[in-house]
């Protein structure tokens, strides 16, 4: 089984390094007790470089040694100007799992530039975000999630943001949204709601 985490690494630091350990220690703890989870102050190297970069760390728990690849790229965000709620059955992405084609299949049902998706009726994630709406008073962020990310629980330590049931008729009810992830901080990247495309169903 291969899992991956995605680390920014900004002017040669490490962002939320300690948040991306709790959740390799929590993958090992799950999937591969008996396996030393990786310390990533001492696989990440030591590299001077200006701006900002995206790591991807993936690694493998079917090895006795939990082998690990690691890739840097300079980051450029994706331009994303169109969403679409897109209804799902329940799955499993708790983790971060290197194979996401339960998340492709529902990305290729949409013609916008990414979607949110929504199970039993309850807004979850993007297909590679956590979705945080301003009501005008706070950021709320779904406590229906299927990943915890590292910025979403970085933003909730700060106080920053609260969690909430947000079901997609209340959609209306907020000004805009916010995508986040390692790479993006909350107000990065906003839409406003009504940039998101509703279903036609209630799936």
């Amino acid at each position: 089984m291969q899992l991956l985490e995605s680390i920014q690494m900004k002017d040669g630091k490490y962002i939320n390094l300690p948040l991306h350990q709790v959740r390799v220690d929590r993958a090992f703890e799950r999937f591969a007790p008996s396996i030393e989870s990786h310390d990533l102050e001492q696989i990440l190297p030591n590299i001077d470089m200006k701006g900002i970069y995206k790591v991807r760390l993936v690694y493998d728990l079917d090895t006795e040694d939990a082998e690990y690849d690691l890739e840097y790229s300079e980051y450029h965000a994706r331009k994303i100007e169109t969403l679409e709620v897109i209804y799902s059955k329940p799955f499993d992405y708790s983790m971060k799992y290197a194979d996401r084609s339960p998340i492709n299949k529902l990305v290729k049902q949409s013609k916008a530039d990414d979607i949110i998706i929504a199970i039993d009726g309850k807004i979850a994630d993007g297909s590679y975000f956590n979705v945080v709406f301003w009501n005008g008073t706070d950021w709320l962020t779904p406590d229906s999630y299927l990943l915890n990310g590292v910025r979403r629980q970085q933003l909730l330590n700060e106080r920053k943001i609260k969690e909430a049931t947000i079901r997609v008729e209340d959609l209306h009810r907020f000004e805009k949204v916010s995508l986040i992830n390692a790479m993006l901080d909350l107000e990065q990247l906003e839409l406003p709601v009504s940039a998101i495309a509703l279903p036609k169903n209630d799936g």
